[in-house]
């Protein structure tokens, strides 16, 4: 699972999650990846999860460890393009109550 960032326009990080978000070596890089931006700073991030294709019990927890730490630091996370199957996941472990969830990466930026 690849996880790519950069920095939007408005000042948002963006938070790019490919491919499947498991128990290993997955959930780590994501993790470490938002607590390096933290550090440097950053305080808005935007999760793209549109080419996010599922999330086990570990990936979930880790999205919900990682909006914890961003809002310990004072920030905000929002999540995009989550496809039917990875909300359904949301709804039914109760994350959509605490995730901020938009469609698409542009609306969750504006």
């Amino acid at each position: 699972m690849p996880v790519e960032t950069k920095l939007m326009d408005g000042g948002a990080a963006l938070v790019t999650v490919t491919g499947r978000l498991t128990l290993g070596r997955d959930v780590e890089r994501l993790e470490a990846v938002v607590n390096e931006l933290l550090k440097q700073g950053q305080t808005k991030f935007i999760f793209d999860a549109s080419a996010l294709d599922y999330a086990d019990s570990a990936g979930i927890g880790t999205i919900v460890a990682c909006l914890t730490h961003i809002k310990k630091a004072g920030g905000d996370m929002r999540m995009a393009g989550a496809n039917a199957r990875v909300l359904r996941l949301f709804q039914m472990t109760g994350v959509d109550q605490l995730l901020s969830l938009y469609p698409t990466v542009a609306e969750a930026a504006s």
